[in-house]
């Protein structure tokens, strides 16, 4: 009976490996999302703070409880591949957008082309990574981010 849990373990052990597989692309994808993730934490606590609509401070809302997740993740990734995590961007995304009665358009817009920026990520690493994980990282993102993107297309609309 010990000898076939320790025939289990092994096998559990082996499988849990072959899915830590990772390559470059994974880990260069791990580093610019986080540094991403960090930017549009920062935008989103601008919308949170100075948005007129419920959609604009929802939305942030959302981004920043969603984004604060992925980056634990990714995080732990790199540490476990023993590769640096990125710092906190020193530049304030977000920061130049003024509040007052056209700031929720801006705020969209700026948001828009950083989520397209996250989606053309994404689509990258789908195409070289290995880490499993990060593959399902990356199709959620592209999900996500392509539903908010129509969403946001419907509300500037």
């Amino acid at each position: 009976m010990a000898l076939l849990g320790l025939v289990l373990a092994s096998g559990c052990a082996a499988s849990a490996d072959s899915t830590a597989t990772h390559v470059q692309a994974d880990v260069v994808f791990s580093q610019e999302m986080i540094t991403h993730h960090q930017q549009t934490i920062q935008l989103a606590e601008v919308g949170a703070k100075s948005g007129k609509s419920a959609y604009v401070r929802d939305l942030s809302t959302k981004l920043i409880a969603e984004e604060k997740a992925d980056i634990d993740m990714m995080s732990s990734w790199l540490q476990s591949w023993q590769q640096p995590v990125p710092p906190d961007p020193t530049a304030q995304m977000g920061s130049e957008l003024k509040a007052g009665s056209g700031f929720d358009k801006e705020w969209l817009s700026a948001l828009s082309g950083h989520l397209e920026h996250g989606l053309m990520m994404a689509e990258t690493v789908k195409k070289a990574g290995k880490h499993g994980p990060t593959l399902e990282l990356a199709d959620k993102i592209i999900t996500a981010q392509k539903a908010e993107l129509a969403e946001i297309a419907k509300q500037a609309g």
